[in-house]
This record gives C-alpha cells, structure tokens and sequence, in this order.
C-alpha cells in the first residue's frame, strides 16, 4: 500500500467534523451528517447521494471500475442520546482532540468507523483507483433505534458479494453477533385503597416478583456460543402505580434478552411467558407478555472468503495473528446476512465499552489502522493489481 500523507489528519478531521454535527437518535436527526458524507464522497469520485425518507436520510454511494465483484461497506449516521451535558468532562458535540484521542458522542459509535471508511476510500482515490469491482458506501440512518436505514437500503434490493458493517470492534474481525429481544410484560391486578391493601390486588408487587424471577434465571444460562458465550436477560424499564394512595392495579415491565444464533426464538419467549404465568397465579393477577421489537443473531462462516481476507488485513496492518471473534451488542449485520444474503463481517475502530457512555473517545492510532485494514481488505477481494 503505498503511504498516504496526511491520512492521521484526514480521518481526525472527518471524525472531528461529523462529530460536531448532531445526530442523537431520538429524535433522529441524521440529514445534515448524511450531506456530510454524501459531498466527502463526491470529493473522492464516488456518485453520491442522498436518501430522504420519514424525515430520515442514508447517504450512499458508488464507484466501479471493470467488471468484477461488488463489496459495500456499511456503518451508521445516528448516534444515542448525549444525555445530561453537564456530567461531561468535555463538550460532547466538539470532537475535541486530545492525548492521541477523539473525544464526543459517537466517537467510538460509530462516527469513527465512517471516518476509517472514508480514509481507506482517500487512499484508494490517492492510488487512482487500483481496484476490479464496485465499491458501495452507505451510511444509514436509525441503527440506535428501530433499523429503518437499513431496512430501506435492503428493501430497496441492495446487492453485493461481501459486506463490512462499522462497528467498534477494536479492530477483531467480528463474524457473529448478538440477537435482542425486547418484551413488554403487563400485570393485571385490582385498585383499592391504600389504606386497604387487603381489598386490592398490587400488581406491582407481582411485576416484582417477575422481575427477581428474571434475575434469577439469567444466571442459569446453559447454553453457550464459541464466540459469544452466554445469552444475557435483564429488566430494563419497570413502572406502575398512578397515584400515591392508591394499590396499583397495572404495573408493566420491558425485558431485553439477548439471543444467540444457535438459539430458537419460540422457546426463549415461551420461558418467559411460563415464568409470567406461574406469577400470576401465585399473586392472583392477570398477566401478559408479548414482543415488541425482535433483531436475530446472525453468524457467518469462517470459510466465507470476506472472513479469511477480513483476517489477513487485519493480521498484516497490525503484525499479528487475528482469530475471528463474536460482537457482544446487535448491529445491522442481521439485515445483511438473513434479508440480503450477503455475506459479512463486523470490523471497526473503537471499543464497544466506549460506545454510550460518559466522555466517549476512540483512539487516534485505531482510525488510521481502521482506514489501512480495509485498505487491504479492499485490494486483497477486488484489487487490480
């Protein structure tokens, strides 16, 4: 790969940049980020442009030279919430620079990767192009929260031989990854005074019960995932009551359980819903579960041939043996692999245990290490040379 000058600058620049435009999520607001990149794009001899649509936008693009194989590389606009801006140490919209790091919300999730992208795609557009194939590029809207972006760009019949979706992975080629379930469980009991408790029926105190019940299997988990372990259940979101003298009569929890490939949807759900009804009937409620929102795990074939050119890109910018390895979180990949039938894999700077939270940051030396390993990704699967 012959060196690019002023790369390190080049992916700071755009990660400092796209940082500063906010694209929280809610409520949703990647438009301006997706101009962004659709002109970083343009500036590189892409054909860009710009999806709208339900007040959201995927910025896209494409450039082929010959006729050889299509290769997307995917990641996402949209970043969580920043949350109290006060419990920052730094401005979390300035992209500030500091210590060999980038600080801001979506630093490591997933600003940093459309940065690494980028730079790959600026040292591509450096060499003149060297490549036999298609390039897509799609930066979609909606990942933190219901898929949308992604559900679109396939929907609209995307095609491709192999695809890398940007996530913080710490540059591990990541081939299989968590499914998540979210469930809505409601309790059912009686209002009645709270000076009688006796006359009603708490529905809070049989939702409680439900929920140290989940605590208690979710440390009862057999089975097991070579890459990913164990699945994880949690209550994430408990409420009841409508007044402070009165016996709650409702009282609703949401539970996430993450899943594994090699799980079976319908006897995840049943367990809860068995577990919600033996509460019922020792509290003497009604109660209901049902699903809200369900992504599938997805895994793909260590002998898929964007696996093995994922670990040698990976094993030669870094000067070690890379293993294939399991994503911990849900990612788009789901789309990809079970919708489109593209093979993929997960690989991106940044560290998931910095994705969300307080002071988010990614290392400078990760954004251009990202930018070299699909660099020789790139080349390795449609490189002309």
């Amino acid at each position: 790969m012959k060196s690019i000058d002023g790369l390190r600058e080049y992916v700071v620049s755009m990660l400092s940049n796209m940082i500063r435009i906010n694209s929280e999520n809610p409520p949703g607001r990647e438009e301006e980020l997706a101009s962004y990149v659709a002109e970083r794009l343009a500036e590189l001899g892409f054909k860009a442009w710009i999806d709208r649509f339900q007040g959201r936008a995927n910025a896209l693009g494409s450039i082929r030279i010959g006729d050889g194989k299509k290769i997307m590389l995917v990641s996402h606009l949209d970043t969580v919430p920043a949350g109290e801006r006060e419990l920052w140490g730094i401005p979390p919209f300035s992209g500030i620079v500091r210590d060999g790091r980038v600080y801001g919300r979506g630093a490591a999730d997933a600003k940093g990767c459309l940065a690494s992208m980028l730079g790959c795609l600026k040292i591509l557009a450096d060499e003149g192009w060297p490549i036999n194939g298609e390039i897509i590029f799609a930066a979609v809207a909606d990942e933190e929260s219901e898929n949308r972006g992604i559900r679109r760009l396939v929907a609209q019949g995307v095609k491709a031989d192999y695809a890398v979706v940007g996530e913080p992975t710490n540059l591990n080629v990541c081939i299989a990854h968590k499914g998540s379930i979210f469930l809505r469980a409601s309790f059912i009991g009686r209002a009645a005074h709270s000076s009688k408790p006796e006359r009603g029926v708490n529905a809070v105190y049989a939702a409680s019960e439900y929920a140290l019940r989940i605590e208690k299997l979710s440390r009862r988990f057999k089975v097991k995932h070579r890459l990913l372990g164990k699945p994880s259940l949690a209550v994430t979101i408990f409420r009841g009551g409508v007044k402070d003298n009165v016996i709650p009569d409702r009282c609703e929890l949401v539970i996430n359980r993450r899943t594994l490939p090699n799980e079976d949807l319908e006897t995840v759900v049943n367990q809860l819903k068995d577990l919600a009804m033996k509460v019922s009937k020792e509290r003497r409620v009604k109660a209901f579960v049902k699903i809200d929102r369900y992504l599938p795990a997805s895994e793909t074939d260590k002998d898929e041939e964007i696996v093995k050119a994922g670990l040698r890109a990976v094993s030669r910018v870094l000067g070690k043996r890379a293993r294939p390895k399991g994503f911990q979180a849900t990612c788009d990949m789901t789309f990809l692999v079970h919708r489109a039938n593209i093979p993929c894999i997960i690989l991106g700077p940044g560290r998931l245990e910095e994705a969300h939270a307080i002071n988010e940051w990614i290392e400078i030396d990760q954004l251009v290490n990202g930018s070299k390993i699909y660099h020789e990704l790139i080349m390795d699967l449609i490189g002309s040379r």
